[in-house]
């Protein structure tokens, strides 16, 4: 049985975007200039159609570098995670990471989690989600990769990976 994610995360359309703001927010303070460029990026209502390309499956693009970002998040705090899962995660929809790796930009994705009840912006590469297992949330909604809450990089360090000596420590 397949969920229609549309319909079941209606109501929660226009905190993704207020999600997707303090994300967008993060990147201009390292003065990274995102263009939205997802399918509802942005948007608080629900679009018709769906993605079909890499422009529209990812959240913001970043043309000087090349590189494109995918906002996501989470509701609970670390210890509430580590109830669920024994170890607190973050997790990263495995399809994400699909669509990445067929238009082979797997390299040039970065995830953005915005965890607002732990008071944290987290930054991890899209590269590296195949190193860990993939888990289930609820019926029908497919797997998601169950990267660890430590495994998320800082902003800071996930800037000097993207823009290189700038800012080297």
């Amino acid at each position: 049985m397949t969920v229609d994610l549309k319909a079941k995360f209606h109501d929660q359309w226009q905190h993704s975007n207020l999600r997707e703001q303090v994300a967008r927010l993060w990147l201009q303070m390292f003065g990274v200039e995102a263009e939205p460029t997802g399918f509802g990026t942005l948007n608080p209502g629900t679009l018709e159609g769906f993605h079909t390309n890499p422009m529209e499956k990812y959240d913001f693009y970043v043309p000087a570098l090349k590189v494109f970002f995918e906002v996501t998040g989470t509701s609970w705090r670390r210890f509430e995670s580590a109830k669920r899962f024994k170890t607190p995660v973050i997790p990263i929809l495995k399809a994400k990471v699909d669509f990445a790796e067929y238009f082979d930009i797997a390299g040039r994705v970065w995830f953005i989690a915005v965890a607002e009840a732990q008071g944290e912006v987290r930054f991890f590469p899209c590269s590296r989600a195949r190193d860990f297992p993939t888990g289930h949330f609820a019926q029908g909604e497919g797997e998601y990769y169950m990267v660890p809450w430590d495994a998320w990089w800082t902003p800071g360090r996930a800037m000097r990976r993207i823009l290189g000596s700038v800012w080297e420590e």
